[in-house]
């Protein structure tokens, strides 16, 4: 599972970049072209939020994989053994639960949007929206991955 998540994400990671980036020269150059030239594209502003939109969501699902996400800093110091094991298995169960609502919502509202269009690019909402239980799906596996790890780790009391 853990080489699968590494290829996963040698992947997202340039793709994450390229999006950042298109971002940045999109809404650069609506500026310059606004205020320097007094015209504009409303598609590239409709093109930069799409891209946006699918960077939080890809990211949320990386930062689930690399466990960065919600924590008790406060306890993890002072909780050791088993009591540390059973506090990071509260956080991965909290994690595996939004992720769920994530992929459950995020469908429901992707198959509501496939006959919406959007205003500029006239193409389906579906685009957009899709993101969001692909991204539900993939902190679903990475949280429950967390949560067998963290499991076995409060029952046997010892580390992998």
């Amino acid at each position: 599972m853990d080489r699968l998540f590494d290829r996963l994400e040698q992947w997202l990671l340039p793709a994450l970049a390229a999006l950042l980036a298109f971002i940045t020269a999109g809404v650069f150059l609506q500026v310059v072209l606004r205020y320097g030239f007094g015209a504009s594209f409303l598609w590239g502003e409709e093109l930069s939020l799409f891209a946006f939109v699918w960077c939080i969501y890809l990211g949320a699902a990386v930062g689930v994989r690399r466990r960065t996400h919600f924590a008790f800093d406060l306890l993890a110091g002072w909780l050791t053994g088993r009591a540390a094991a059973g506090q990071r298995l509260l956080v991965d169960l909290v994690v595996l639960g939004v992720a769920v609502v994530m992929l459950w919502e995020g469908w429901n509202y992707a198959v509501f949007s496939i006959r919406r269009l959007s205003p500029a690019l006239g193409i389906t909402l579906l685009v957009p929206t899709a993101v969001i239980p692909l991204s539900g799906a993939l902190m679903i596996l990475a949280a429950g991955r967390d949560v067998v790890r963290d499991a076995r780790r409060v029952w046997t009391g010892r580390p992998d």
